[in-house]
């Protein structure tokens, strides 16, 4: 077994280098719950500005942000429109009808990424009835996680929130990943973000921060979200600290955000290449690469790619997921691939 190990479970395995470090060491800081931190005040606003919003919330963590910015646009006993595979069906630990009284109603996603528009549509056409959890709130994912990151259409996204908004819905956006289609894409976050009532970004995976999320949307409608951040036990005090390790990897690690989709593509053709596994090599999208075994046979995968010094996660009993991320050494993709090429094919 190798002694070095490249770590593709998530992104979340991501560390601070030495600079993001130094940036935290050196924060400003000051009482948040008074809204007298600087570095925070400073990383809501520019973060705001990017996704196009009028205010922002600084949260612990991406199901924080999407358990307030949820709740802000709903009421209990609503019922929330979203997809089959999303992160807030599958991964939130069903916080949703914990410490929001919600349903989610959900809609299985087409292969790129999102529910197909006839399938909103017709969510969105069903008959006000006694019987049902009032319909408030449409919730999309980009890039969409258990959908092997992929990016969905723009104009799709629009599409969809547009049906929603004429039926009365709210929209949100969980994008934690966003910022992987908007450098994948060439398109604004702003723009990304525009369909959206309200839209999350997190900095701990893709962009390598240590902690940290924030909830973006009107000035109301933040306020509302920090006394349900108050309520949750998510207002922190001398958060500038962490705060700055995002505000570092905004300035130093987006720019570079794109050589983690490089990594993948190199990863995935070296093991197709092998006849061990299947995954569509032209169709990766961002930072996520799903790998097909055979039937029964990811948990032992998971065991061999161990042996060549690689670590993935088994995501069921057939399929095992790749993450790339900015904290990998380009030099231990290189020798992984030979790895690879040397031991299994």
């Amino acid at each position: 077994m190798s002694a070095e190990f490249l770590d593709l479970r998530s992104d979340t395995f991501s560390v601070p280098c030495r600079g993001m470090r130094q940036a935290i060491a050196n924060a400003q800081v000051g009482d948040d719950v008074f809204s007298e931190d600087p570095t925070v005040n400073s990383l809501e606003e520019r973060t705001a500005e990017l996704l196009g919003k009028e205010a922002g919330l600084f949260v612990a963590s991406g199901t924080m942000g999407n358990g307030i910015g949820i709740r802000v646009l709903t009421s209990p006993g609503d019922q929330v429109i979203c997809g089959s595979k999303s992160h807030i069906y599958n991964y939130e630990g069903g916080q949703f009808s914990l410490n929001s009284g919600l349903q989610l109603h959900r809609l299985d996603e087409g292969a790129d990424g999102m529910p197909c528009l006839s399938e909103i549509q017709n969510a969105l056409s069903l008959k006000e009835d006694i019987h049902r959890a009032p319909r408030t709130l449409l919730s999309l994912e980009n890039t969409h996680n258990l959908m092997g990151g992929r990016i969905p259409e723009q104009s799709k996204m629009v599409e969809a929130c547009r049906m929603a908004k004429n039926a009365g819905l709210a929209t949100y956006l969980d994008g934690a990943r966003l910022w992987h289609a908007h450098v994948e894409r060439n398109v604004s976050l702003a723009e990304l973000a525009a369909p959206f009532d309200m839209v999350s970004v997190c900095f701990s995976k893709a962009l390598g921060a240590p902690v940290g999320s924030l909830l973006a949307g009107s000035r109301d409608q933040i306020d509302r979200a920090r006394w349900f951040r108050k309520r949750m036990g998510g207002a922190m005090r001398q958060t500038g600290i962490i705060a700055a390790g995002c505000h570092y990897a905004l300035d130093n690690n987006l720019p570079r955000l794109g050589r983690t989709r490089e990594y993948a593509v190199r990863l995935a053709e070296a093991l197709a290449g092998t006849g061990r596994f299947s995954a569509d090599t032209g169709d990766i999208h961002s930072n996520i690469v799903f790998l097909k075994t055979e039937e029964g046979m990811a948990e032992r995968a998971v065991s061999d790619f161990l042996e060549l010094g690689i670590k993935v996660l088994a995501l069921d009993s057939s399929s095992v997921r790749m993450v790339t991320h900015l904290s990998i050494d380009p030099k231990l993709v290189d020798r992984s691939i030979e790895r690879i090429e040397k031991e299994w094919r």
